[in-house]
C-alpha cells in the first residue's frame, strides 16, 4: 500500500506518540530495525527514524545527513520495485529538500557557507533518472511520477538560483518516450495529479519569462491559474504575480475587480499607466513597488512594460491627428510629453523612437534631417501579441 507507506513516512509519521519517544528516549533502534525488516528496509527505516529524531531536537544538519541516507536507501529499493511505492518516493523527497532548506538556515547562522539543498538536488537527479527511464508498459509506468521529482527540483533550483539546469528536465518531459498528457489527457487509463500538473506549468512559464517566451509564458501560467482550485487563493495569487504582467506586455490588462480579489492592488496603477501610455505615472509606481519586485524576481518583467507606455503614448498622439498622417513632428512629442511633466529633448525622443521601431512595436522609420517620425500606412502600431509571438 503506498499510500500508507507515505504516510508513514511523513515527517511526524502519522503518530505523534511515536515521534516523541523517539526523542525524548534512546532505544535500540538499530536492532529494532533490524529485527523487524530485512535489507536495505531495515537501514532506510533507521536513517528516517534517525532524522525525525534529529529534526524534533532542532540538530538540522545532522537531520540532513540521515534524511540524505534514508532517500539513497529508498531509492535502491525503488529502482528494482514496481510503481507502487511511487507516494513513498515523493514523501521522502519532500522531507529532503525540506530537511536540506532548514540545514542550510542553521548553516548560514553559524557562517558557514555551504549549500545542503545543492546536495540534495545530486540526491533527487538520482530519483528524476529512474522515473524517466522506467520501460514498464505505460498504465504501470515510473513515468507518471516523473513530474512530482521535476518539481522538487524545480523548487530547489529556483532556491538556489541555478535554472540552467531545468532546461534538461524540460527536455525530457517534452521527449518523444514521456506520456502526451501535460494538459490534463488521459493515456492508457492514466493521468498526472492536477496539483503536479500545476506545480510544472507555473515553473515552466517562468522559465518561458526569462527567455522572453511571452506567448509560451503567458498559455503555461494561464493554465496554471486557471486549473489551480478556487480555494487555493494563496497559490493563485503567486501565478498571478507572472501572470499580469506578461499578459500586459501582449496588450492585456488585468481588471481591478480581479487584482482586488487576489491582493495584487499595486498592478491596478500600473497597469492603467501602460494602457493610458503614461509613462511617468507608470515610472513612479515602479519606484514606489520597486523593492517588492525585486523580491519576487519580477522587477525586470514589469519594467519591460515601459517600453509598452511608450508605444500607446506615441500612438494615442498618432489617433489624435485627424487625418492619421503618416509624418509626425518628433517636436510635437516632445510638447506632448512635457505637457504631461515628462521634460526630454528630441534625441533623447528619437532614441525611444528608435528602440520601439527596433523591438516591432511601431513600424516606420525616423527621418532626423526633417525630424518626422514617418509610419506606415496600413499598420503603424502592431498589436503587441504579433510583435512578441512565440519566441
Amino acid at each position: 500500500n503506498g499510500g500508507a507507506l507515505a504516510k508513514a513516512l511523513q515527517m511526524d509519521m502519522g503518530n505523534s506518540a511515536l515521534l516523541e519517544q523517539l526523542v525524548n528516549t534512546n532505544p535500540r533502534l538499530q536492532q529494532i530495525c533490524a529485527a523487524a525488516l530485512e535489507e536495505p528496509y531495515d537501514e532506510m527505516l533507521l536513517e528516517h527514524f534517525l532524522f525525525l529524531r534529529s529534526a524534533k531536537r532542532g540538530e538540522y544538519v545532522e537531520a540532513y545527513s540521515h534524511c540524505e541516507r534514508a532517500c539513497a536507501c529508498f531509492q535502491q529499493i525503488f529502482e528494482k520495485d514496481t510503481s507502487w511505492s511511487m507516494p513513498a518516493l515523493h514523501t521522502l523527497n519532500l522531507s529532503l529538500r525540506l530537511a536540506a532548506a532548514a540545514a542550510d538556515k542553521e548553516l548560514a547562522a553559524s557562517g558557514v557557507k555551504d549549500s545542503k539543498l545543492q546536495e540534495a538536488a545530486r540526491v533527487l537527479q538520482r530519483s528524476f533518472q529512474v522515473t524517466i527511464t522506467d520501460r514498464s508498459p505505460l498504465p504501470v509506468s515510473k513515468k507518471w511520477g516523473a513530474l512530482g521529482v521535476i518539481n522538487t527540483l524545480f523548487k530547489i533550483y529556483f532556491s538556489i538560483n541555478n535554472l540552467r539546469l531545468c532546461q534538461n528536465l524540460i527536455r525530457a518531459v517534452e521527449g518523444p518516450a514521456f506520456p502526451k498528457a501535460l494538459n490534463g489527457e488521459t493515456v492508457e487509463g492514466r493521468r498526472f495529479k492536477l496539483s503536479e500538473l500545476v506545480t510544472y506549468k507555473y515553473f515552466v512559464g517562468r522559465l518561458s519569462l526569462l527567455n522572453s517566451q511571452f506567448t509560451r509564458a503567458e498559455r503555461e501560467l494561464s493554465f496554471a491559474f486557471e486549473r489551480c482550485p478556487r480555494h487555493m487563493t494563496h497559490n493563485k495569487r503567486l501565478i498571478l504575480r507572472y501572470l499580469v504582467p506578461v499578459r500586459m506586455a501582449l496588450g492585456v490588462f488585468a481588471s481591478a475587480q480581479l487584482l482586488q480579489k487576489y491582493k495584487l492592488d499595486y498592478y491596478i496603477p500600473i497597469c492603467r499607466a501602460v494602457h493610458a501610455g503614461h509613462v511617468s505615472a507608470f515610472e513612479a509606481e515602479l519606484a514606489k513597488h520597486q523593492r517588492l519586485f525585486i523580491r519576487h524576481g519580477s522587477y525586470l518583467l514589469v519594467e519591460r512594460s515601459k517600453l509598452i507606455a511608450y508605444r500607446n503614448f506615441f500612438r494615442k498622439v498618432h489617433e489624435l491627428h485627424a487625418d492619421k498622417t503618416t509624418r509626425l513632428d518628433v517636436s510635437t512629442f516632445k510638447r506632448c510629453f512635457n505637457a504631461t511633466g515628462i521634460e526630454m529633448d528630441v534625441d533623447e525622443i528619437e532614441c525611444v523612437l528608435a528602440n520601439l521601431i527596433y523591438s516591432g512595436y511601431i513600424k516606420g522609420y525616423i527621418s532626423h534631417q526633417h525630424g518626422k517620425l514617418v509610419v506606415s500606412k496600413g499598420n503603424a502600431f502592431p498589436p503587441l501579441r504579433d510583435v512578441l509571438g512565440e519566441s
